[in-house]
């Protein structure tokens, strides 16, 4: 009974630390209260020196809630935030200039059956595919408390999206959204073009049929003639006979 006494404490323990330096690890994340709860939300991959996560590259958003909820099999503290999606918890939605996404499900990362993962941690995976700022909004009840908090990125919140061509060797690779601008470029004046030939096409074609018409009535004016002057001479002749 002491044993397993000890145990569970030790459990309790070690998970009240994790807790406690996950927001150590969150540094670049913007820290805030919601009730008795402090949460910290960013990106998941955030270089240790310097200030930039890049554009293009596999990410996702990272929130941390620091109080677990309830105990798995083993009686370690785990956390029943949105564990059916269908009926999230809490959402999370990302806008950058005028465009917001739908509202995104961060899942527990923890694995209450190998117990891999942290027990605090929620993501959602996302690849960025702007250079700029990213205002995240999280929104929803955590265990009955509500929140409601917008954070933009920045110095004193977490990274904004950079250009990745500064750390990219051996060659820099152009930015999705600039790979995107020239195919549409190319596109437009590709459709330009084919519009031009299409009418030059259209043109020519009206032409023809022009000419063909003209020939045509040539013809027939030159068959009207001959024959106007068969009768012509047919007639003449005839006078003189008689």
């Amino acid at each position: 009974m002491a044993k397993n006494s000890l145990r569970a404490s030790a459990l309790i323990a070690g998970a009240l630390i994790a807790l406690a330096t996950s927001f150590a690890a969150a540094s670049a994340h913007y820290v805030f209260t919601a009730g008795k709860y402090r949460i910290a939300i960013g990106w998941q991959n955030e270089p240790s020196s310097g200030s930039d996560t890049y554009v293009g590259a596999q990410n996702a958003i990272q929130v941390f809630i620091d109080v677990a909820s309830a105990t798995d099999l083993h009686g370690t503290p785990v956390s029943t935030l949105n564990q059916d999606c269908t009926h999230p918890d809490f959402q999370v939605t990302v806008t950058v200039g005028t465009t917001t996404s739908s509202p995104f499900c961060p899942a527990l990362v923890y694995d209450t059956d190998t117990g891999n993962g942290r027990m605090d941690e929620y993501d959602y995976p996302m690849i960025p595919t702007v250079v700029g700022a990213y205002t995240f909004h999280i929104f929803g009840t955590i265990n009955g408390i509500p929140i409601n908090t917008k954070v933009t990125s920045g110095p004193t919140t977490f990274d904004s999206i950079a250009d990745s061509s500064s750390v990219e060797f051996p060659v820099a690779v152009p930015a999705v959204a600039a790979i995107s601008t020239k195919v549409d470029s190319v596109n437009q004046r590709a459709a330009i073009a084919l519009a031009s030939a299409q009418s030059a096409a259209a043109t020519a074609s009206d032409a023809k049929s022009s000419a063909s018409s003209a020939t045509i009535l040539a013809i027939i004016a030159i068959v009207v003639a001959v024959l106007l002057s068969a009768l012509n001479l047919a007639i003449g002749l005839r006078r003189r006979s008689t």
